[in-house]
């Protein structure tokens, strides 16, 4: 998990942070000031990366390396 996670952007992290804070596609655009698709394209792309299947998988490995706080 720690490989993947340095594969990501820093938007890529920033986009992880807000995911694994519980926050949704929409208010991470807001939060960010980025269109609602690219934060869907960010995240399908961390999925990607990291090797998980979905939201739920990607927070625990988020949370586990000190996102989300």
């Amino acid at each position: 998990a720690t490989a993947a996670l340095s594969a990501l952007s820093l938007r890529e992290r920033e986009v992880l942070d807000a995911v694994a804070r519980g926050h949704g596609n929409r208010a991470i655009a807001k939060q960010l000031g980025i269109a609602e698709k690219t934060v869907r394209n960010h995240v399908s792309i961390i999925f990607d990366k990291l090797g998980v299947a979905g939201r739920s998988e990607a927070i625990v490995i988020a949370r586990e390396s000190g996102f989300g706080r």
